[in-house]
């Protein structure tokens, strides 16, 4: 062997140690919180055991594929997490407003400051025929950007649509885009219903 080959073949080992290092030493972040968290168990430290665990879910939860959960339309607008009247159905009549309300799962908190962190979430929405023609949409329907001192994992999104035309009687979808700002992170979800007369 060459002395040129000899010398792209020890590079390439070396990629391949220092990208191997890196890969452990960042998977070992979340590791490390859980196993401190279940020292503190054993020493029956449980509170502190809970702000290790909540600091590997988010460490976790940031590698993982946004998620928009639990949409459905509601009676009325969401009051909070988890707290909303469901639809019975997905039956509306011309002129109706539509409420929807989701969960947003795994986006990024960044950290600002010590004690301070931002969420930015924005979301499209798109109205489409059975056949899945797009017959409108509004890039960045939703704008939602905060800034909190706690890290908000609990995060429910909810849209409030007037039709200010009323829509002709037939069966639609909405499909809503959410999309992670920091991350660049999207997904999307659709929900159907029909317009009766």
């Amino acid at each position: 062997m060459n002395l040129s080959k000899k010398i792209i073949l020890l590079g390439l080992v070396l990629i391949f140690i220092i990208t191997s290092f890196t890969m452990f030493s960042f998977a070992s972040e979340e590791k490390d919180y859980i196993n401190r968290a279940l020292k503190l168990i054993e020493e029956e430290e449980y509170n502190e055991a809970v702000r290790q665990l909540e600091e590997a879910l988010s460490i976790v939860g940031s590698k993982a594929d946004l998620e928009f959960v639990n949409v459905t339309f509601t009676d009325e607008e969401a009051w909070g997490f988890g707290m909303y009247n469901p639809r019975k159905n997905a039956v509306f009549a011309q002129g109706e407003t539509f409420f929807i309300y989701g969960e947003a799962k795994n986006f990024t908190i960044k950290e600002i400051k010590k004690d301070l962190y931002e969420i930015y979430l924005k979301e499209d929405l798109y109205i489409l025929d059975k056949n899945n023609n797009i017959l409108f949409k509004q890039e960045d329907f939703l704008d939602y950007h905060i800034t909190s001192h706690s890290k908000n994992s609990d995060l429910f999104i909810t849209n409030t649509l007037t039709q200010t035309s009323p829509f002709p009687v037939g069966d639609y979808k909405f499909l809503l885009v959410l999309k992670d700002i920091f991350s660049g992170k999207t997904t999307e979800v659709t929900i159907e219903f029909t317009v009766s007369g």
